[in-house]
């Protein structure tokens, strides 16, 4: 089961653990989602936010996959 998170630290806290990053662009937002061994947890994020943070974490070499 999924665990959403609102903050943006905290979520960006499981992306630096995370395996890969996955990225759900729905009409109204962005969910991302860092994928780590035991848990999936995700946030929604307006698209500009959210793109920033795919930036970021591809520069850092993080596997992400678009959905």
């Amino acid at each position: 089961m999924p665990k959403e998170v609102f903050l943006v630290e905290l979520w960006k806290r499981y992306a630096d653990q995370a395996e890969e990053i996955r990225v759900k662009k729905h009409e109204k937002f962005t969910k991302l989602k860092a994928r780590l061994k035991k848990y999936l947890y995700t946030i929604r994020l307006p698209h500009e936010w959210a793109e920033e943070l795919i930036k970021e974490y591809k520069a850092k070499g993080k596997k992400i996959v678009e959905f």
